[in-house]
């Protein structure tokens, strides 16, 4: 257990302050896509938060939170602790509060996935003992959790009690009981725990054993207490003596398996040692980071921010699972009680198709297999087709909560359910990027194109014709969520714009080339020749607020009557600007929660001059407050591209201390779980921003703007079946290699497109 620390790979916290904890906790979590267990000290504190939780395990009580003054809402369930630890050494128990912390390093090895901990305690009668610890959340077998334990007594001899558990006496942090307890026993070679939460009824089995070496053990037996099973030593340790400590523990949902205790007990007996898992668990690292890293040459604090990203990331997505998404807060937190918003396809998603397609493929099963619900929503609201919820969760509803508590304004509505559409749209640009990626047509086929038509049925049915044969989008809320029940919203006209050409294209090419299917599906969804000319009559003339004369895009209607707001020196870690002004006032004035018109610029790219980009670019920069973590990412990757590469710095460096700065208290921490959206959006800023990555139905272009003191930057790239290294140097030079797999289309800068095969490397 080394922990040696190289800040290229590791992050490192030193002592302990009560007031970081729970940030800590989030940033250190352990992730694997089926589970995050947050980096809580194993054997407790006054203020930890220790929680593990499997993706898609929600749960709505029968009663409304206690937190909420309106119906139950489902939430992300905090499963069972599979990590706890009690020490006791001649009858002191060995838990910070209760000694004296003489000296304590946490590490996050994000190279191996692996949490690393060393502390020494001294308690009350001055005997001094010294731990160190790992633990690990296997990407090789996401069902098996491993742990070490070293404990030496440095200065006494004497009793030592010892107890590994898995504590199901949990509680989320808004003290909801989710789990009831179905069965606590010893099984063969271990202890099981089984668990099901009390309304969705999803059942969770946990199975643990461990071993205690180097120890002359009085006494040793697993406990059954209740919703707390484990392993419990007893022994007399001499000074100066190490005494380790192997466990390893397995959980199946009746989400996997019809029989969840089964699968977990067969598994747990099969299984190799805990240094052989260990090992299997680092080589999947090894094998992700190889497809996925990002080499920034010579800042090591952005080295640093870009590979947390990565891990995050990495671990947020289960390429074997269609049936869960990746929340707000990914699975380190609780805040947005783990819902789905559009931050997952916009934000999060994009680093799958060029990373790992096969989580991104089943990230969008996901939306696939809700198709139903979206349609339901829909059909709710008065239109046609196929609206995503705008929170979504296990199910295919809508789980907007009506009404929340917000600081300094106490009870109000929230309309992005009924207001923020955009959703649909950002799901629609997913679903043709992924194909565009990937070329996997089979999904197209199957899924793609029906999604699409669903979505740009929508469209068409929430639009409004006025007198002069223009369409509207009335009442929205766009991205920039501080101005409600807008009209005509740039983003979000001319996204269902695209989505409606989109779908128009899906259907010419299904009609010209698989005419059965066409048939088939448009049987079913009843689309007729009538319904795709008023697709196009939308399309063609949607009002996007675009003025010829000034280039600028109107964010909506009547948003240049707004009150103008010298936003310099606003800090959104101390105080937002709806805080400041109030929410009516906010309203009133132009000030923007996030990037708007210029996520727009980014994801329509060709579809704008350089003069567009940059005119609308510099009129809504200083008018955008950041108030939302999802804003400056945007703002780095479209300053990389237009060149301003001291600006997109400065929003990168924002982008990556939303959560890596642990100054930052309440909800603009990272304590609720992590932004991964802004950290999904530090990837996005890298790839398409800094390197400059164009993908094209041709091909995929580069034009890289690398800050001088970066050296390079290097990224790992998959396209259409092509793994590539992407090397841009700060002076301008690129090389593109193909390591891997297809030939692949590529172009650098102004360059003409060359066909590269496998093994070779363009320069430009």
């Amino acid at each position: 257990m080394d922990i040696s620390v190289d800040a290229r790979w590791h992050l490192e916290a030193r002592g302990y302050d009560p007031a970081t904890e729970l940030m800590i906790e989030s940033v250190f979590a352990l992730v694997n896509g089926y589970s995050g267990t947050r980096a809580a000290l194993e054997e407790g504190d006054d203020v930890s938060y220790p929680a593990l939780y499997v993706a898609g395990i929600f749960n709505t009580p029968a009663a409304p939170q206690a937190d909420e003054l309106q119906d139950p809402i489902p939430e992300l369930v905090r499963a069972p602790d599979w990590s706890r630890i009690r020490i006791v050494a001649e009858g002191q128990e060995l838990q910070i509060g209760h000694v004296e912390l003489l000296e304590q390093r946490r590490v996050l090895d994000m190279q191996r996935g692996v949490l690393l901990r060393a502390w020494r305690v001294r308690d009350a009668a001055g005997r001094v003992t010294r731990l160190r610890s790992l633990r690990f959340a296997s990407l090789d077998n996401r069902h098996v959790f491993g742990q070490q334990l070293a404990l030496t007594p440095e200065n006494y001899s004497g009793t030592i009690m010892l107890e590994a558990s898995v504590n199901g006496n949990v509680r989320n942090e808004n003290k909801t009981q989710h789990l009831a307890l179905v069965g606590a026993h010893t099984i063969a070679g271990g202890v099981a725990l089984t668990m099901r939460t009390l309304q969705s009824g999803y059942v969770l089995s946990f199975v643990t054993n461990a071993t205690l070496s180097g120890a002359n053990m009085t006494s040793v037996a697993p406990f059954v207490e209740e919703a707390r099973v484990g392993q419990r030593w007893t022994w007399q340790a001499e000074q100066g003596q190490t005494y380790t400590l192997d466990k390893r523990v397995v959980v199946y949902t009746s989400r996997d398996v019809d029989d969840p205790l089964a699968a977990a007990s067969d598994q747990l007996a099969t299984l190799g040692s805990t240094v052989e898992l260990l090992a299997a668990h680092e080589a999947a690292w090894a094998a992700r980071w190889q497809a996925s890293d990002a080499v920034i040459t010579g800042s090591e604090e952005r080295q640093q921010q870009a590979r947390w990203a990565i891990y995050q990331l990495i671990g947020a997505a289960n390429p074997d699972d269609e049936q869960a998404s990746i929340g707000a807060r990914s699975i380190t937190g609780e805040r947005y009680r783990g819902h789905i918003f559009w931050d997952n396809e916009t934000f999060v998603w994009p680093f799958y198709p060029y990373t790992d397609p096969q989580a991104a493929r089943a990230l969008l099963m996901y939306r696939y297999h809700r198709l139903d619900g979206a349609r339901r929503k829909a059909q709710a609201l008065g239109y046609r087709g196929a609206l995503f919820p705008w929170e979504s969760t296990d199910t295919g509803e809508e789980t907007t909560p009506p009404f929340i508590n917000v600081p300094g304004r106490g009870v109000q509505p929230v309309l992005t359910g009924s207001e923020e559409h955009h959703l649909a749209a950002d799901i629609a640009y997913a679903v043709a990027q992924y194909r565009q990626a990937t070329g996997d047509e089979r999904f197209f086929l199957d899924y793609g194109a029906e999604m699409l038509l669903e979505i740009a049925r929508f469209w068409a049915s929430r639009v409004e014709k006025d007198e002069h044969g223009r369409y509207h989008i009335l009442k929205v809320i766009g991205p920039d969520e501080y101005h409600e029940s807008v009209d005509d919203n740039a983003y979000t006209n001319m996204m269902a714009q695209w989505t409606l050409r989109c779908g128009l294209e899906a259907a010419d090419e299904l009609r010209a080339s698989f005419p059965e299917r066409w048939q088939a599906l448009a049987a079913r969804l009843g689309i007729e020749q009538r319904e795709l000319d008023t697709w196009q009559a939308v399309a063609d003339n949607i009002v996007t607020g675009f003025d010829p004369a000034t280039r600028l895009f109107e964010q909506f209607d009547g948003y240049y009557k707004l009150r103008e707001v010298d936003l310099t020196g606003h800090s959104t870690a101390e105080k937002t600007m709806d805080i400041k002004l109030g929410w009516e006032e906010i309203q009133r004035t132009q000030v923007i929660k996030q990037s708007d018109v210029v996520m727009l610029l980014f994801l329509l790219w060709e579809q704008f001059t350089p003069d567009v980009r940059e005119k609308n670019f510099r009129f809504y920069e200083p008018r955008t407050a950041h108030d939302s973590s999802l804003s400056p990412s945007f703002h780095a990757l479209v300053a990389a591209r237009l060149g301003d590469l001291p600006m997109a710095e400065r929003y990168l460096h924002q982008a990556a201390t939303i959560d890596l700065d642990f100054t930052r208290k309440g909800w603009a921490g990272a304590a609720g779980g992590v932004h991964i959206a802004a950290i999904g959006g530090i990837w996005q800023a890298l790839a398409f921003g800094f390197l400059g990555m164009e993908p094209t139905d041709e091909g995929v272009r580069f034009r890289p703007h690398i800050p001088a003191h970066w050296g390079a930057l290097q990224m790992m790239i998959q396209w259409r079946g092509s793994q590539l290294r992407v090397t841009a140097q700060a002076s301008g030079a690129t090389e593109i290699g193909v390591e891997a797999g297809n030939a692949a289309t590529l172009a650098v800068g102004d360059g003409a497109w060359q066909t590269v095969a496998a093994g070779a490397t363009l320069s430009g």
